[in-house]
């Protein structure tokens, strides 16, 4: 295993906005983001369940407008859950509405659809919320699905499937901490990152460990790293004043107590660069964590293992792409409208 050393990005690395897409704007507004993916050359695509939409933005955030819209037809959704995209003109959709994955030709828009098995699916609908979904540009399907809860522990596994395959593959599985059917990021378990290339599991115990696969399953590296563990926050404790907490829950909290080695990490994202980005801040108990916690601190990796440093997002911005020193964040404004922004490092 490999022990990667201890170190930080230069301090004086800075955020600049680049562009901000989305929000309030009428012609322009996002819904609820279930899936974003950047291109080689910079565009955005955008899977809205909300608006049942596909989005795409130019390199320079420019509204392009939907590509695929509301409806049965082939090149059309009903519930987008993920996208990714296949060369600079192509993208790949999940669409949870119609158990299918569409591939559109943006240049024609021409397009063909694949069925995707109704049973891989049946858990993540009939829990009624999806925490992790991810697809590959080889179409290859990835979840998080659950299983039976018995005594507020629930069994989680990680799953895959392609076309053309009878059944599909658990990666990973763990028991995970929950309240009321939501899970609570204080308690560890096993965390994965999708990459277009490879993916990363996290230790299902807590520790600092990360394995490393290739697209075939093969480890590439397992290393671990000497971070610890973030304090619990007041609303972890059932503390909190946050008023979209039910004092329901803030009751059930504190009778719960605390886990005996609060979770390291809350999050994985493997970005174009094949880059690990590690996410240290949980977010809130309750609250929808498929983008993590906003403002969040990351560590970040090598696919080798090598630690480049850490860095914290701009407040209220979650971490969706990265690729050389420009991130891509998905923002909630003051009234929960979304916005796809284009970050530089500066100093990077």
């Amino acid at each position: 295993m490999t022990n990667t050393s201890v170190g930080v990005w230069p301090a004086d690395l800075s955020w600049r906005e680049v562009w901000r897409a989305g929000g309030v704007d009428e012609a322009e507004q996002l819904a609820l983001p279930a899936g974003v993916a950047v291109s080689p050359d910079g565009s955005v695509a955008i899977a809205d369940w909300g608006l049942a939409e596909v989005i795409v933005l130019d390199p320079d955030g420019e509204w392009r407008g939907p590509v695929m819209t509301r409806g049965e037809g082939p090149g059309e959704v009903q519930a987008p859950a993920a996208v990714t995209w296949l060369d600079a003109n192509t993208v790949l959709v999940l669409d949870f509405g119609t158990s299918r994955l569409t591939t559109l030709d943006l240049a024609t828009r021409s397009a063909s659809v694949t069925g995707v098995d109704g049973a891989f699916l049946l858990p993540v609908f009939a829990s009624g919320e999806v925490t992790f979904v991810a697809l590959q540009p080889d179409s290859a399907v990835w979840l998080e699905s659950p299983g039976p809860i018995e005594e507020d522990w629930q069994e989680r596994s990680f799953v895959r499937w392609s076309p053309g395959t009878a059944v599909h593959d658990t990666v990973a599985r763990s028991r995970a901490r929950v309240l009321s059917g939501s899970t609570l990021p204080a308690w560890p378990r096993s965390l994965l990152g999708v990459g277009a290339e490879t993916w990363v599991v996290s230790d299902p115990d807590g520790r600092y460990e990360l394995t490393v696969f290739d697209r075939d399953g093969e480890t590439l590296v397992r290393f671990c790293h000497p971070g610890e563990a973030l304090p619990l926050s007041p609303a972890e404790r059932g503390e909190g004043t946050d008023e979209r907490m039910p004092e329901a829950w803030r009751l059930a909290l504190r009778e719960l107590g605390e886990p005996r080695e609060p979770a390291i990490i809350s999050r994985i994202v493997v970005d174009a660069d094949r880059r690990i980005w590690v996410q240290r801040d949980r977010p809130p108990p309750g609250a929808n964590s498929m983008y993590g916690a906003p403002g969040a601190m990351y560590d970040v990796f090598l696919q080798s293992g090598h630690f480049l440093g850490s860095i914290r997002l701009p407040d209220d911005q979650r971490l969706v792409e990265a690729s050389g020193s420009r991130v891509w964040t998905l923002h909630a404004g003051s009234l929960d409208e979304s916005s796809i922004v284009a970050l530089e490092i500066e100093g990077f």
